[in-house]
Parts: structure tokens; sequence; C-alpha cells
């Protein structure tokens, strides 16, 4: 190693949510971590609107948060459970996935992004093995030797025996190393609405489905909800430029009834793209979360599929170590390929033929739809196992 490079086992490039998760968990098992990041969370004020950006995390992704000691700092006014799940085109054919149909106390919770990314960004200063580096980028890497030798913007030096890319969907780190990810850009945008709402707050999460997309109510705390509507291209550009009052009114017709009035505090959207990469591995590197595959958001799943796959890298490589293998090696790696690329992309095609089938306008395939969602909710074991599955359960 060069005297003017420092040393660590793994650089984690990327401190967002699944980033972070995957830092946190080695550096508890006592590896040596670095961090780099370019921009540090939005902090969450108690009297503050929410984050536009909001994830249903569900249970099992709870369970493993708690384990590392973050959930605990969220606060417990900003984690809205959700107990019952239902979705539905006309209204006879609802399906309702319920907690207590699995007996657990709720399917997962409703938290802004940004108060999680604070909490586990706080959780960091527990870690005396975990460092950060942030505003930071990387401006080149090359696997010399067995190891990553990093050049980080300001001109510093890194030597490390493995990176995590963890930087999003637009991976620098992705293409730095050669790997591939193909995929397609949906028709259809999201429109994400943060607002208020009158009556008591509810412990439902609800999708009416639309040939033209989905529109979905997430609650959050007090009076607070996250509308989402899925639309054409189009019609979230015709509705981006709208007044807030207006927005209001086109959200009284366009969504059911049972929403209510509703006031608009913010909006924000953007396109809806599905893509995955060919590999998740090089010799010494790991993609992880949206790095590594996105995923139409219309179930919730791009997060806890992120989670899952940081749980995943962070247990292969710490029973590695154990065993005294060497834990970045390709060979090592590739079991955390095996566990998680195949779920990954199941569920990439699940949500693929969700959006196909509900997209058409053609009355044959309207009607067998629905009758297929009545199915559904008289399916029993059936429908019980998709939730759990779905729950990573």
């Amino acid at each position: 190693m060069k005297t003017n490079e420092k040393y660590y086992e793994v650089v984690v490039v990327g401190g967002g949510l699944v980033g972070s998760v995957v830092a946190l968990i080695l550096a508890q098992a006592r590896f040596r971590v670095l961090v780099i990041d370019l921009t540090p969370p939005t902090l969450g004020k108690d009297d503050a609107s929410p984050d536009l950006r909001v994830s249903a995390i569900s249970c099992t992704s709870v369970a493993l948060l708690r384990r590392i000691g973050v959930w605990q700092r969220i606060g417990e006014k900003f984690c809205r459970p959700y107990r019952r799940l239902e979705t539905w085109e006309w209204l006879s054919s609802t399906v309702t996935f319920d907690a207590a149909f699995l007996g657990l106390p709720e399917l997962g919770f409703m938290v802004e992004n940004r108060r999680l990314h604070q909490a586990l960004w706080q959780k960091f200063a527990d870690c005396d093995t975990l460092t950060m580096r942030c505003p930071a980028t990387l401006d080149a890497m090359t696997h010399v030797g067995g190891r990553w030798r990093l050049t980080l913007n300001n001109g510093s030096r890194i030597a490390s025996l493995l990176v995590v890319g963890a930087d999003g969907a637009q991976s620098w780190v992705r293409r730095q190393s050669g790997i591939v990810a193909s995929g397609w850009q949906y028709r259809q945008s999201c429109l994400l609405i943060s607002a208020k709402i009158e009556g008591t707050q509810q412990d439902v999460t609800w999708q009416e489905f639309h040939p033209t997309g989905p529109r979905a109510f997430l609650p959050l705390y007090d009076q607070w909800a996250s509308l989402v509507w899925y639309d054409t291209i189009a019609r979230i550009r015709e509705l981006n430029k709208l007044s807030l009052k207006d927005l209001e009114r086109e959200i009284t017709v366009a969504f059911p009834a049972r929403l209510g009035p509703v006031t608009i505090h913010g909006t924000a959207s953007f396109p809806l793209m599905r893509w995955h990469t060919s590999d998740y591995l090089k010799p010494g590197l790991a993609l992880i979360g949206d790095a590594a595959h996105t995923i139409h958001p219309l179930a919730g799943q791009g997060a806890n599929l992120g989670f899952r796959d940081a749980e995943t890298l962070a247990e292969v490589l710490i029973n590695a170590r154990s065993r005294s293998e060497p834990w970045e090696t390709l060979a090592v790696l590739q079991r955390y390929k095996l566990r998680r690329r195949g779920d990954n992309l199941l569920m990439q095609t699940a949500m693929d033929a969700f959006h196909n089938i509900f997209s058409s306008n053609l009355p044959a395939l309207i009607l067998a739809r629905n009758l297929g969602l009545m199915l559904a909710q008289r399916a029993g074991s059936i429908k019980q196992s998709v939730l759990r599955y779905a729950l990573g359960l």
C-alpha cells in the first residue's frame, strides 16, 4: 500500500438509505468502513411539512432497522403503521391484505425518507470503525493487486479490499466498473403530493387502478398523507403546471370519494424506469439497491429490496470472515448474487405484469383482471403466501 493512501476494508459509495444500512451492519461487525457521499441528509424538523419522498417500510425491514439501532431514533410519532392494504379497480373486486391475517401487529410503517436517512447517519457516530467523507465524490477507481485504488475529488487516495456501489440508479461505480444495465422507461410518470386530509387518520393504505395508472393513498402522522398519482407522461406534465388549488380540484375528480377534501402543500414528479444490471459483481466490488436494479414503484418495494440486498451482502461477508475465508473475493461475493438477483428479478417481473395487465382498455381484459382480483380475494392460503413473500417473511 502506498504510504499516502488511507486503508479501509470496505468503501461504500453512496450514503443513502441502502448504503447506510450496509455500512452500519459491517461497522458493527468490526469491519473498517468508509462511506463516501456528496450530500448529507436534510434535517426533519418536528414542525416542518413532511418530505415528499415517503417509503412503505415492511415489517421485515423494520426488524432489521431495529437490530442495528436505527428505528428507535426516528421517533414514534413519525412512524405511521399500516395494518391493511386495499387495492381495486372495481369496488366489487377489492383485494384486502390484513396484518391480522398473518398474525402480525402491522404490515409495516410509512416513513419519510429524510427522517430515516437522518436516523441512519446519527447512528454512524456510535461506530468507531466507520468513517464518513461528505461532501465527497470519487474521481477515479482502479483494481490493482487485489485492492481498489480510489481517488477522491479533493485528491486524497484510498485503498480498499471491497467497494460497494450504493450510489443510486445513475451509479458512477457501475459505469466505471463496466457493468451494463439494461431496461426501459415506462410510458408513465409519477406525481407525489404532500397533503393534509380531514377527519381521523387511518392505518390503511390503498390503491385504485386505472388504465392510465394507479392512484394511491399513504397515511402519515397527524393529518398528513402522501398521495401518489401515476399517469401518462403528458398528463403528469399538465398537472405540474396547475396551481395547488386547481390541482386540489383535479384530485377531487380523479381520486375515490373516500379520500375526502385535501389541502396540498407540495408536489414533485419523476418518470418511471426499470432496469437490471447484467451482473452485480466484479472482483472486489458489489452493487446493491438502485445501483443494481430499479422497479416499478406501484407496490412500494424499492427500498425494501435494497435493504434485503444490504443485509444479505453484509451477512455473506461477516460469515466468510468468521470462517477465515478471503471475503472480498469473487467466489465469496457470488453467494450474495445467487441469493439476491433471482429474488429482485422475480419482483420486477411481477410488477411489470401488474403494470401491463392494468394498462389496457380492452373490455375483455378489464373483465378478466377484475375477475382475477375477485379470485385473489378469496384465495386464502395463496394470498397469504403472496403477502408473506412481499414482506420478506
